[in-house]
């Protein structure tokens, strides 16, 4: 039987505990220490498709996200129509031109019912100072039968009687209107004994129409056979 010292018996009870240590330590670690032999996690089955649900690869770092409100269509709004007693009126802006007041037409000469200046035979003295006011001056025509009051104006001569009517009318310039359509002072002899309806010869220097209830007369320039004045007259001066 071999020999062994104490000394040698010491060191051979130091290894084996040693030994008997470091596999003690190693059988109690080994079940953490080895990541891959632990069993997986059971796996969940999604109960609208049957099949396992895999965990997100993402990790949760916020609230969860919710899915966007969905708009809803515009509700239609039923068509208003006017009411038919109340008719849309349009204001115009444009404002009609203003036409001038046209010029009132002087009458063809009437025999039946003859006029001069806008004045009749026996209009009153009141009807010449309304169409042209006051004479200019004024003097007394001795007659055979009676006496005319010559009121005279500018180019224009008028004669009352002893009653105040108007018996005498003259016109002398083409200041004054005679008041007959196309009659005027100064025009061609001609044109005005056409005009009257009156036949003129070549050597007549006055122009006579009888008219009711008395005479027309047209006095004539010898040499130009222009008008020189336009006289209405009673029958009976």
């Amino acid at each position: 039987m071999p020999f062994y010292s104490p000394s040698r018996l010491k060191i051979c009870a130091a290894i084996l505990l040693s030994f008997a240590l470091a596999s003690c330590n190693s059988s109690a670690e080994a079940p953490h220490s080895s990541g891959a032999s632990a069993d997986p996690p059971p796996a969940t089955v999604s109960p609208e498709t049957n099949s396992p649900a895999r965990p997100s690869s993402k990790p949760v770092t916020g609230a969860t996200k919710e899915p966007p409100l969905k708009e809803e269509p515009p509700q239609h709004q039923p068509d208003i129509q006017p009411s038919a007693s109340a008719p849309t009126v349009e204001t115009s802006t444009i404002q009609p031109q203003s036409k001038p007041p046209s010029k009132p037409t002087e009458p063809i000469f009437e025999p039946q019912s003859p006029s001069l200046a806008s004045l009749k035979l026996g209009a009153s003295e009141k009807e010449v100072v309304k169409h042209y006011g006051a004479p200019d001056d004024s003097y007394p025509l001795p007659g055979d039968s009676n006496t005319i009051n010559i009121w005279e104006y500018d180019g224009l001569a008028i004669g009352l009687n002893e009653r105040d009517k108007v018996v005498y009318i003259e016109i002398t310039s083409n200041k004054v209107n005679t008041g007959v359509q196309g009659l005027s002072y100064g025009m061609d002899g001609t044109k005005a004994a056409d005009l009257l309806g009156i036949s003129a010869g070549a050597k007549t220097n006055v122009l006579a129409l009888e008219v009711s209830g008395g005479w027309l007369k047209v006095d004539l320039d010898p040499d130009s056979r222009k008008v020189l004045s336009i006289k209405l007259l009673k029958d009976d001066i």
